[in-house]
């Protein structure tokens, strides 16, 4: 398995694999729509960082994401937008490799790393996952359905 930072030649896997993301959830989201999720693709390998999990040709997953700041300040961290690995492969390292390796590029970019975890019906082994690699859980996310 290789992770590497994601080129243009990418994009579509990651879209696919959105795809499968977004068909997971265990909540009603919103459809999705292509034009704007591969504009965010894209916008992700040029202006941010996106990690992708390979063996040979196949993508088992990937993490992407962005510098951004909270509404009431200035001080920038690193965002994701999205994090997924492949059923069949979360029984591996592809994961915790994925957001270590994104954790990496925080600390030589030197900003703080912030993780989200929404809309899946694992949301307490997501948790542990992520307390587990130093992280705190910050808060929760409501929705009306």
């Amino acid at each position: 398995m290789q992770i590497r930072k994601a080129d243009y030649s990418d994009v579509a896997d990651l879209y696919q694999m959105l795809i499968s993301m977004h068909s997971q959830t265990s909540l009603p989201v919103s459809p999705m729509n292509k034009g704007k999720v591969t504009g965010m693709i894209c916008s992700a390998i040029s202006n941010g960082v996106v990690y992708v999990a390979k063996e040979k040709d196949k993508l088992l997953g990937s993490i992407g994401g962005m510098s951004t700041s909270d509404w009431w300040a200035t001080e920038e961290y690193l965002a994701d937008l999205w994090f997924y690995v492949f059923p069949e492969h979360r029984n591996s390292k592809v994961a915790i490799k994925l957001v270590k390796t994104f954790i990496n590029y925080g600390k030589e970019v030197k900003l703080k790393i912030k993780l989200g975890n929404v809309y899946s019906g694992d949301i307490d082994r997501k948790d542990d996952f992520f307390k587990r690699l130093g992280f705190v859980k910050s808060g929760s996310l409501y929705m009306e359905i």
